[in-house]
């Protein structure tokens, strides 16, 4: 029995415990926080106990996730590599591009095992999309376009009447808005799917100051030649949210929207010019992405191979997010180096 303690005891920390606790061979041993009474509403509702320390907690499992906010990443998820613990890093794997270039080189270092979780590589959607771009059945790639999009996240408790409640997602210096919080799932899946990205062009509302809404439209330009296009909104009304993904090649298209949920639909062209549909690829929605990612950091950990999202992955959603965020902020495009 492998026995994993969380770090952190905000809102994600209590979707990786649900999945901890479904998971054949592991055992939740608590949680740490730096609020202890936090600490504590966690272990009432998930088990396990309350760590008065990182080292108490290191000292007593096998596994370490670190579900603190982003910026505060760093410290316990370098600690956990340094102790030689094999680690599961939440997304981001750090606020700024100085923090995740020290985590990348600790994960070197030390050579202890450091997964990123970047959830949507684990939706079933997602996962057939990018095996279905790699079979080759709709050619080269050309376009990917990606849309992900709810309300605010404090809607209901970090803003009242019109006035800003000091939270994570309000403080832009926290959270970096929808574009590091949000929009970084995508970077990351269009990266996944179609290479290292050479330079980006943002626009949104990030500084329109219309609080509580921000909403963002970037370009990736590939090193390959081909286009990225990433729309994400926390602007929609409260309960709405929806998620889609197109995929053009010179053979076809692919294509999925949560709205109407149906499987992937893959359309090949033909010799005249037209596209005919292949039919759908069965994927199977009601799968957990947050319990097959921690599933698969376990399956890689205790077989020693590589895991689907590396230490330099993070670092990369992470330096494209804040070029985009530059690119908001100048109105110019941004070059990755």
């Amino acid at each position: 029995m492998r026995r994993v303690g969380i770090v952190g005891a905000g809102g994600i920390s209590r979707t990786h415990a649900d999945r901890w606790n479904q998971m054949p061979g592991v055992e939740l041993a608590g949680f740490y926080d730096i609020i202890e009474d936090a600490a504590q509403r966690a272990v009432q509702r998930s088990g396990g106990k309350v760590f008065g320390s990182m080292n108490e907690l290191f000292d007593a499992v096998d596994y370490v996730d670190v579900c603190t906010p982003g910026t505060a990443h760093v410290q316990p998820v370098i600690a956990a590599l340094e102790a030689g613990i094999p680690t599961v890093c939440e997304k981001p794997l750090a606020n700024s591009i100085a923090d995740c270039e020290r985590i990348v080189d600790a994960a070197d270092r030390t050579g202890t095992p450091l997964f990123v979780a970047m959830v949507v590589r684990f939706f079933p959607q997602f996962a057939k999309a990018k095996e279905v771009l790699d079979s080759g059945a709709i050619g080269a790639p050309g376009v990917i376009r990606t849309v992900r999009s709810g309300s605010y996240p404090d809607a209901g408790s970090g803003w009242r009447k019109g006035l800003a409640i000091t939270s994570y997602y309000a403080d832009f210096a926290q959270s970096g808005g929808v574009l590091l919080d949000l929009c970084i799932h995508d970077i990351d899946y269009q990266r996944w799917c179609f290479g290292e990205v050479e330079r980006v062009f943002a626009r949104g509302m990030m500084f329109a100051g219309k609080e509580p809404k921000d909403h963002a439209l970037l370009t990736l330009r590939f090193a390959s030649g081909a286009v990225g296009h990433i729309e994400g909104s926390w602007s929609y009304p409260r309960g709405r949210s929806s998620s889609r993904i197109e995929i053009a090649g010179t053979g076809g298209i692919l294509e999925w929207d949560s709205r109407t949920r149906p499987p992937v639909e893959v359309a090949l062209a033909q010799e005249d010019g037209s596209l005919a549909s292949s039919g759908s690829s069965p994927t199977a929605p009601k799968d957990d992405p947050y319990y097959a990612e921690l599933a698969h950091f376990v399956r890689c950990t205790e077989a020693k191979e590589p895991f689907l999202v590396t230490p330099y992955d993070g670092l990369m959603a992470v330096k494209i997010s804040r070029a985009a965020i530059e690119s908001l902020e100048t109105g110019r495009p941004v070059t990755i180096s």
